[in-house]
């Protein structure tokens, strides 16, 4: 069975490298978040990321079952680039397409943080924040070391 697992494991460059591991762990862990949003009665991890800064104006719910599964659907998209990227990285082309699924999702994230108000700074925006953020910076600094070197 191991070695089954082994061959499912993207490859890396000859000098090593953890950049293609990571974005298969991601892609896992967002195929289950998508797969939540579809599924959950009461949409507690989406509203998690969503919970919004306590004001005297009456509360407005922002995460319905309908932006939920939206946002559900838009994670897998971003999975499956994710994970097809985690295969080919020494692709220009892949490469950069998988680091703008990370840059929309920081901005997307920031956005709603701080224009839009709609989510307050907490667990569940830290999550998917540093994720975005990290995960685009990394992919910003080691561009030379994965394109072309497969």
């Amino acid at each position: 069975m191991i070695p089954y697992f082994q061959s499912i494991i993207p490859k890396t460059t000859p000098q090593g490298g953890n950049l293609p591991y990571w974005l298969l762990f991601i892609s896992v862990v967002s195929v289950f978040n998508s797969y939540q949003t579809y599924r959950s009665k009461d949409l507690a991890l989406t509203k998690k990321v969503y919970e919004e800064e306590a004001s005297s104006d009456q509360p407005r719910p922002q995460v319905t079952h309908l932006s939920a599964r939206t946002f559900g659907t838009w994670t897998l998209i971003t999975s499956i680039v994710r994970l097809y990227g985690a295969y080919y990285l020494g692709n220009k082309q892949i490469y950069e397409l998988v680091q703008f699924t990370f840059a929309v999702a920081g901005f997307h994230f920031i956005s709603e943080w701080l224009v839009y108000k709609t989510c307050k700074l907490g667990k569940g925006l830290a999550g998917p924040l540093i994720v975005s953020v990290v995960s685009t910076v990394w992919m910003y600094l080691q561009k030379d070391f994965y394109v072309g070197a497969f």
